[in-house]
């Protein structure tokens, strides 16, 4: 992983959020809720920028921070999924203070069971159960479309997918399951895939 140091530096760098984004931040850091971190949303602001999707899917959107971050640096309609009915609601409360319920739908529910009923999209950011991710892969693979981008977040797990093969016991499994997903991924003949130390590791799949 990135040294401290550097992250701390980078952090520094980002612009200023806006009220309604730096008062998400603060309660995500009190409530350990996770949501991007800051090096993560300056990429993805720009990646964004430059992408230009019309439509996006968001696979976990806690408390709505990230599908706030992609709307607005967008013209894309966005589809969320969350599965928690506490964070679901309170996603909704904040995408509604954002102005942004014309071009953000939010779904409520199990992804696993949601995503199958959905269609094509040219962006999905998935941050999800992790332990979950090998088998969303398969699930979101026909809804990508040809040429579209799949971002995954928090594929190097605080340093762990990468380092020592053991660790604790509780997180063995979810570790693993990213690992094997990481290799899925960067094998698979249908992408195209550069995994970035950038927060807590950003893999970025083109459909080809």
């Amino acid at each position: 992983m990135i040294d401290e140091q550097v992250v701390e530096y980078l952090r520094s760098l980002v612009p200023e959020r806006d009220e309604l984004l730096q008062e998400l931040e603060s309660r995500a850091e009190e409530l350990y809720i996770p949501i991007l971190d800051l090096e993560t949303m300056g990429f993805l602001r720009v990646f964004l920028a430059v992408a230009k999707p019309k439509s996006i899917l968001e696979v976990g959107s806690a408390i709505g921070y990230s599908a706030i971050v992609m709307a607005r640096a967008t013209d894309a309609v966005l589809t969320t999924i969350e599965r928690d009915p506490e964070r679901a609601q309170e996603a909704r409360r904040n995408l509604e203070r954002a102005g942004l319920t014309e071009r953000v739908q939010l779904l409520e529910g199990d992804a696993l069971e949601i995503i199958p009923t959905l269609g094509e999209y040219d962006l999905i950011f998935l941050d999800a159960a992790k332990g979950q991710y090998p088998r969303f892969l398969e699930l979101l693979h026909p809804h990508l479309k040809s040429g579209g981008i799949l971002l995954s977040d928090n594929v190097l797990f605080q340093g762990l997918v990468s380092g020592d093969p053991e660790v604790k016991h509780k997180l063995r499994t979810m570790i693993n399951r990213l690992r094997e997903y990481n290799v899925m991924l960067t094998q698979h003949p249908d992408y195209e895939t550069s995994i970035l130390p950038v927060g807590d590791g950003l893999a970025v799949s083109v459909r080809v």
